[in-house]
């Protein structure tokens, strides 16, 4: 095994968090950026033995957070700026299906390392796009189902051109996108669940601002220097993980009762993703042990956080999807549900104001009534005119955790 050079950096995400702390975009955000990150940085290059087909590090992300609420945007902006500067394929934030697979072959030509003294061939290619709606403006059919597709790392995988068929070899393909929860249940189409793209995405929901700063530093240009001098490093590394037997055992503990997870998960459009949960903590596991180690090993740490941070994702999961499904209140019901949790008491009369042009007030008081039936909010109390008070019920959430 070549020596690798030494590292600038104790832990590669932790620099990173310190590096944008002055920024206001939401922690998760930052913390699953910086996964993605070295995920990609990692392709093919890297693999964990899992019976018939090895696992690869390539990862779907997407960052959920109401227009400017939790700044989406800056994180998936500098990953994209990081693994550029390592040269990792990244591909356009707009593309058809075709588009893809041009660039997932120019890629290829690229994607030679060596691996026990023998050369070996990828197709890597980094997705990322600020708006899931830009990367399904021109073919949301069509890229759902390459998407959806792509996720497995096929060592061949074959594409039909107007003439004749061609092949691309040993595909890792990863994607790092932003949406809102209203574009989501406005526009996402049902053939995106149903299919099992939404099973393959790791949805990352970001409620606020981590701080107001009005107006940002420059962060420190020799961090910025640092981050990218390990990342190169960490973008070379070769070869297989293997497990310390402490990490086995946690990991095959938590698998095994994993069934009663779909008791907890009263939302039944997360049980898709529950069936691959246990990949994307396998997957979060690398990337959390080669941000600080070239020794490619799964250790009981780096899984119990993976554990961890997933089991908050299915926490927040159902926010990210908010009115996304086939009810005709569904969009109405999650953003009158934020207005009343922001409000925290407020009479119908402000709410049909506020929302007079999404719905009537007999609408509103089916919305209201479903809420209230749901236990998310509770009506309190009446105003000197005798218009009803609705709270939001701050158990419900604390139960849903």
């Amino acid at each position: 095994m070549t020596q690798q050079p030494k590292r600038r950096l104790k832990n590669w995400l932790k620099t990173l968090g310190n590096y944008v702390e002055e920024t206001e975009s939401a922690r998760e955000f930052w913390l699953w950026s910086g996964l993605f990150t070295l995920c990609a940085s990692m392709q093919r290059k890297v693999w964990l033995p899992f019976g018939i087909e090895p696992l690869f590090p390539n990862m779907y992300i997407l960052l959920v957070a109401p227009p400017g609420k939790a700044r989406k945007a800056l994180p998936i902006s500098l990953c994209k700026r990081l693994l550029e500067a390592v040269k990792v394929p990244v591909s356009v934030d707009s593309m058809s299906k075709r588009a893809l697979t041009k660039e997932l072959a120019a890629s290829s030509t690229l994607g030679f390392f060596e691996y026990e003294g023998k050369p070996r061939q990828q197709t890597s290619l980094a997705i990322i796009s600020k708006e899931l709606s830009s990367l399904l403006a021109v073919d949301p059919k069509g890229m759902i189902e390459i998407l959806t597709d792509l996720y497995d790392c096929h060592d061949t995988w074959t594409y039909k051109l107007k003439e004749e068929n061609d092949s691309l070899f040993n595909i890792c393909v990863s994607c790092f996108l932003g949406s809102t929860p209203k574009w989501i249940a406005e526009n996402l189409p049902e053939i995106a669940m149903g299919a099992g793209l939404s099973s393959r995405i790791t949805m990352i929901m970001g409620y606020d601002k981590y701080k107001r700063i009005t107006l940002p530093p420059i962060p420190p240009e020799k961090i910025y220097e640092d981050l990218i001098y390990d990342l190169g490093i960490i973008s070379t590394l070769v070869g297989e993980f293997k497990w310390e037997p402490s990490a086995y055992a946690l990991y095959d503990k938590w698998y095994q009762e994993l069934d009663r997870k779909y008791q907890e998960v009263k939302d039944d459009r997360l049980h898709p993703f529950l069936e691959r949960i246990h990949v994307m903590v396998l997957k979060t596991t690398m990337a959390l042990r080669v941000a600080y180690s070239n020794e490619l090993i799964m250790v009981v740490d780096d899984i119990g956080r993976s554990i961890d941070l997933l089991e908050q994702v299915l926490n927040t999961a159902s926010d990210a999807l908010a009115g996304q499904g086939r009810s005709r209140t569904s969009v109405d019901i999650e953003r009158i549900l934020t207005q009343i949790r922001m409000a925290k008491k407020i009479s119908f009369s402000e709410i049909l104001t506020l929302n007079h042009w999404h719905t009537n007030k007999s609408e509103l008081q089916e919305v209201l009534d479903t809420l209230v039936a749901m236990k998310s909010i509770k009506p309190t109390d009446y105003t000197k005119d005798g218009d009803t008070l609705y709270e939001w019920n701050p158990k419900k959430k604390e139960e849903k955790k």
